[in-house]
């Protein structure tokens, strides 16, 4: 489970399924970050048909702020590692890839991925399978990046629920 953590000095989301890295924030290291009650499931490393997720850190150009940057796109993720400002830290997690519409085809939710467009003096990202936030953030002038309408990936449902789509195919 990938948990959300919000910093109120910077105005910044940041997001980790590392479970040391959830004990060491929920323990107040470093100080300032706070869970904003929202997750998502993602897949384990080498998930046959999963892509991995990069995870970039920056903040040699937004002292004090930092940022991360994660994705599961090849070419965005050797485009940002020729980047000197972003350090390539790891890759994350797995989830399966939406088709262009960004729509998640076999399985899973819609992961979205919002932009503050380096509001406040930082970049951030912010990754949701929300879209209930996905609207609020816009409203804020944040920007979709992705797939369609913002989507970067498609990741395990919630335990309990399930993912159905009905139609009409006469009509």
């Amino acid at each position: 489970t990938a948990i959300e953590y919000y910093q109120d000095v910077y105005g910044h989301y940041f997001v980790t399924a590392t479970p040391a890295e959830i004990a060491a924030l929920d323990g107040g290291t470093p100080p300032g970050w706070n869970r904003t009650g929202q997750s998502f499931e993602v897949l384990p490393l080498g998930t046959a048909g999963a892509a991995s997720v990069c995870r970039f850190w920056s903040d040699q150009t937004f002292k004090p702020r930092s940022s991360h940057f994660y994705t599961p796109v090849a070419a965005e993720c050797a485009k940002v590692k020729s980047n000197p400002d972003w350090k390539y830290e790891e890759e994350a997690f797995a989830l399966t890839l939406p088709d262009a519409t960004g729509t998640c085809v076999e399985s899973g939710v819609p992961l979205y991925r919002l932009y503050n467009d380096g509001k406040g003096g930082a970049p951030n990202h912010r990754y949701t399978t929300s879209l209930a936030i996905r609207t609020q953030m816009l409203a804020q002038g944040w920007l979709p990046e992705g797939s369609g309408i913002g989507v970067i990936g498609c990741v395990p449902a919630p335990a309990g629920i399930s993912v159905v789509a009905a139609g009409d195919i006469g009509q």
